[in-house]
């Protein structure tokens, strides 16, 4: 036999603005990927070269990377409440 379906709770706060999950993820590792980027461009001595680019591209989307893993992990968390 089948359990019946739970209704969800009406008391759950709603989201404000419907933002989705995918849009999101990538907002976000986009915006890592920036922010890595320009840091350590700043960090290296100039003149760049072309081994300086590879790594700084190599670690930038590393990070985005990372924050999409870690919103993708964390992100559908439950609350035990």
């Amino acid at each position: 036999m089948t359990a019946p379906t739970p209704k969800p709770d009406e008391n759950t706060p709603r989201r404000r603005f419907g933002v989705p999950r995918p849009a999101a993820l990538a907002g976000s590792a986009f915006l890592a990927f920036a922010v890595f980027t320009i840091a350590l461009l700043r960090v290296l001595p100039e003149p760049h070269t072309r081994s300086d680019y590879l790594i700084v591209g190599t670690l930038a989307t590393l990070a985005g990377l990372i924050v999409v893993f870690a919103g993708l992990v964390l992100g559908r968390r439950k609350k035990l409440d």
